[in-house]
């Protein structure tokens, strides 16, 4: 459809984003167009007043008639809008949504805007728990969407490790004895134990407490050469391990970052910065604070020591210096939304070069109930081990589970866990909270992740036993479609909206609507699969175009699944 939408979008670029913005006609619009190919622009409230002449300087231009058969103006009543729809050319429509060859032609590429998406970011002190799921699978996928969009894209997982907790940390470790091969086997589990265990011996004895302090100032100071050194090994080990569940979860990063990399000379340079501009002030009990929103919201303590805020303002300065982001988002839970609106809002006023429309929050609600059957929901890695055994259960049970030498079990055991768990996550709407349930999540026939694995490897199949077949050879027909049962035309019209979902979710920054037009791909390639048998049709031309449909189905859910971060299975 690219080529269909340059046509269109060349001819108009003072529309801006109208290339993005064209949109298949639902079904009741497709019926009364005859169920001829079209696409409609649905002019923005945004340019609504300007509406007649716009629609005026439409009618004098000229589409490629090679795509475009006719533009109708369709003026706004009630609260309906105004509308423009482009009829297309049939053939030149099943055309580019069929064939896999297509000439070189570029989308429309916002690749001068770089967006970065910082998302995950767990503490090495504490358990890579469920809660850090949802920010992690909505953080990828977003990079996902960006970079498919054509963006330049990064991906920053911040992770936590620094503060005064990591004293505690530090000293657990030396109080439980514990060595560098006990560390490198389970290094986050380890690091857990090891704080909680000082944590307890801090509580019940005060030189303790100030043992761990005086540790992490060693730390902080750079005169413990020895302990830095270890430092570095923990932090080794930890990205290590997160990366074999991130490997299963299908996330990657461009860049692992860390808090201890922002020095105390920077946050002092920073705060000093702060001062100058009259943004930070000092109360009358020494601590100092921002004034964000009439809220009175401290960075320095009373005893001189930096929160939070302090390291985060210093991060986000030195980020935009080096990356020269057009936009970040940082995917973190609703909880944290005055934290990043103090954030937005100081940084910008001490940094005219960065606008609050640059800098976004991307909340979440709160995963409730996901926990292994045992009850135990500590480490996320045990969650991903039930799903895969409760799969592995499943695919023993089902009279319709054969042998296969050539299947690596487990792997689709866990592929198939996984693709339950992200999915059941993903198509619910990221600000609400969500009660997780196993049964819900790994249902075959309802909307499930397990679903997708299960309509690609039924195309999969299809296409395997015609692989003889030269599709790349044969060109789509439209009078053969048209002339089919309607849930031919239903699945084209249906592919024709894969790429508007994908922008969709991109503007939204909502997995759901991808999620959800996957599911709506897999129910019309269903009914489709159930009235245009291929295997049973001996008009050897019927069937070499419902396996160029079918094909395309394959295609487009098997991107569509990628961007979700799953791994498409051929066999289940």
């Amino acid at each position: 459809m690219i080529r269909i939408r340059r046509a269109i979008s060349d001819q108009l670029p003072q529309l801006k984003n109208i290339y993005h913005a064209l949109e298949v006609p639902l079904k009741k619009q497709q019926l009364q167009n005859a169920r001829r190919p079209t696409l409609e622009w649905t002019v923005p409230a945004a340019v609504a007043q300007q509406e007649q002449e716009l629609l005026d300087s439409l009618r004098s231009h000229t589409f490629d008639a090679t795509y475009i058969e006719k533009v109708r103006l369709v003026p706004s009543a009630g609260r309906s809008a105004a509308k423009v729809e482009f009829q297309l050319q049939p053939q030149a429509f099943v055309e580019q949504l069929l064939r896999k060859r297509q000439p070189e032609v570029m989308p429309l590429s916002p690749a001068d805007e770089h967006v970065v998406v910082e998302y995950s970011s767990p503490n090495i002190a504490k358990p890579f728990h469920v809660g850090h799921l949802r920010s992690t699978i909505i953080g990828n996928v977003l990079a996902n969407l960006h970079q498919h969009l054509g963006y330049r894209t990064t991906r920053l997982n911040y992770l936590g490790d620094w503060g005064t907790q990591f004293g505690l940390l530090a000293l657990g470790v030396q109080l439980n004895q514990v060595s560098d091969k006990d560390m490198q086997k389970a290094p986050i589990e380890t690091l857990y134990r090891s704080y909680v265990a000082a944590n307890k011996a801090a509580e019940e004895n005060p030189e303790i407490a100030q043992r761990a302090r005086d540790l992490f100032t060693a730390l902080e100071a750079g005169t413990d050469d020895a302990m830095a050194q270890q430092w570095q090994q923990y932090r080794k080990y930890t990205i290590e391990e997160l990366s074999v569940v991130y490997n299963r979860l299908g996330v990657h990063f461009d860049s692992y970052e860390w808090e201890s990399q922002y020095s105390q000379q920077q946050i002092s340079d920073v705060l000093q910065k702060l001062r100058s501009a009259g943004i930070l002030q000092r109360e009358l009990d020494g601590r100092e604070i921002v004034v964000v929103d009439d809220r009175r919201i401290p960075v320095i303590k009373s005893d001189g020591s930096t929160l939070y805020l302090a390291r985060d303002i210093a991060a986000l300065l030195e980020r935009h210096s080096r990356l020269q982001f057009s936009r970040i988002l940082y995917v973190v839970d609703n909880g944290q939304a005055d934290h990043f609106n103090a954030l937005f809002k100081t940084t910008a006023a001490l940094d005219k070069r960065l606008s609050l429309e640059q800098l976004q929050h991307v909340k979440f609600g709160r995963i409730h109930g996901m926990s292994t059957r045992q009850g135990k929901a500590i480490f996320l890695r045990d969650v991903l081990d039930e799903a895969r055994d409760v799969m592995r259960e499943k695919r023993n049970q089902s009279a319709t589970t054969r042998a296969n030498s050539s299947l690596d079990d487990e792997d689709v055991c866990d592929i198939l866990g996984v693709s339950a768990v992200l999915v059941n996550v993903l198509k619910q709407r990221r600000q609400r909270d969500h009660e997780f349930s196993w049964q819900q999540a790994l249902q075959v026939n309802g909307d499930t992740g397990i679903k997708l694995q299960y309509t690609h490897c039924r195309l999969h199949s299809l296409l395997d036993n015609f692989k003889d077949v030269e599709l790349e050879d044969i060109i789509p027909d439209w009078m053969h479609y048209s002339q089919e049962p309607v849930d031919a035309l239903d699945l084209l019209y249906e592919l024709a909206r894969f790429d508007q979902c994908v922008w969709h979710s991109k503007e939204q920054l909502e997995a759901c609507v991808l999620v959800n037009y996957l599911f709506g791909l897999c129910n019309a390639t269903s009914r489709a699969l159930k009235r245009l048998p291929v295997k049973l049709e001996s008009c050897p031309l019927k069937q070499s175009q419902r396996l160029l449909l079918f094909q395309a189905a394959k295609r487009t859910l098997q991107q569509g699944m990628q961007l979700l971060g799953l791994r498409p299975l051929d066999q289940m």
